[in-house]
């Protein structure tokens, strides 16, 4: 009895969705290019912040606020553009 038990244990039934993987989409493209614009911009805006030899407050504020907000957009579209989206369409 513990032999059938050891058995089933071992056999695995492999659970298969009718949901495939699609290529990537005209959207998700342009998700990726424009997060690795934003990344080059948040680069330079960085630079500017750490070169930059005015040492007004408002300017600093802003060009930190700008460097951290190009940042996000690019960690948000490379996000996008790197899932895996299923086919969802309905048929053969």
């Amino acid at each position: 009895m513990s032999a059938d038990k050891d058995n089933e244990s071992c056999t695995t039934k492999v659970i298969t969705t009718e949901l495939t993987q699609t290529k990537k989409g005209l959207l998700q493209k342009l998700a990726k290019v424009s997060g690795i614009i934003c990344f080059i911009l948040a680069i330079i805006c960085g630079g500017i912040l750490t070169f930059s030899e005015n040492s007004d407050e408002v300017f600093r504020a802003t060009m930190a606020a700008t460097t951290f907000f190009f940042f996000m957009v690019s960690l948000v579209l490379s996000t996008i553009a790197n899932t895996n989206l299923p086919n969802l369409k309905v048929g053969g």
